[in-house]
């Protein structure tokens, strides 16, 4: 299972003018392998994850992707009147599934929350709800991990918990995971990093 995009250009009208947000971009990500994607604000990184999710149709260029995708935002975008537990089976009521409660509760537990399945929204830290977003993004064993800004909202060391919890799933599971991401100081927990400035992106770190 691979990620591939395509010479993917997206392109938005400017009053009579046109701005592009992504230009040419060919990538390819492989299983089990943690991909960052860095660069400073409008330098079209969530733009490329948008297409790469299948939210936005490229101007041109294709995304090729055979398999579930699990997207993770910036926001955990919960509904607080749902307790944890509730957040994931929510995923299955849309899906037309039979709710999988063992599911939820192992899923819980792997991002760190056994037996706080219970609880609502406003008895989680900031750090808590984003795991509990992550988790609800694995309800549907998804071969793609798209996460955008998913650490912007925490400090340091919940940022910390939060990335590394993603690379371990991600070799975990074999997933390809792509973080879109601007802060630099938890590259360290990726195989690879790309950046990406005006449009364009370049390999700073390849997995060896």
């Amino acid at each position: 299972m691979t990620l591939h995009l395509d010479h993917i250009t997206l392109t938005y009208p400017d009053g009579p003018t046109e701005v592009t947000a992504v230009d040419d971009v060919s990538l390819t990500l492989h299983p089990g392998q943690f991909t960052a994607l860095v660069g400073e604000s409008g330098s079209g990184k969530s733009s490329l994850l948008a297409v790469a999710a299948g939210l936005q149709e490229p101007t041109s260029g294709q995304v090729r992707v055979d398999g579930p995708r699990g997207l993770i935002f910036q926001q955990a975008n919960l509904l607080g009147a749902l307790t944890a537990r509730e957040q994931l089976l929510v995923t299955d009521h849309i899906r037309g599934r039979k709710p999988r409660r063992d599911r939820a509760d192992e899923l819980l537990e792997r991002v760190g929350l056994a037996g706080s399945g219970h609880r609502r929204m406003n008895q989680l830290s900031g750090g808590q709800r984003q795991r509990v977003n992550i988790a609800r993004a694995l309800m549907g064993s998804p071969a793609v991990l798209l996460a955008d800004e998913p650490t912007s909202a925490l400090d340091t060391r919940l940022a910390r918990e939060v990335v590394d919890l993603l690379a371990d799933i991600t070799r975990e599971t074999q997933a390809v995971t792509l973080l879109v991401t601007h802060d630099r100081s938890l590259l360290d927990s990726c195989d690879r990093v790309v950046e990406m400035r005006d449009g364009r992106v370049r390999e700073v770190r390849a997995v060896s």
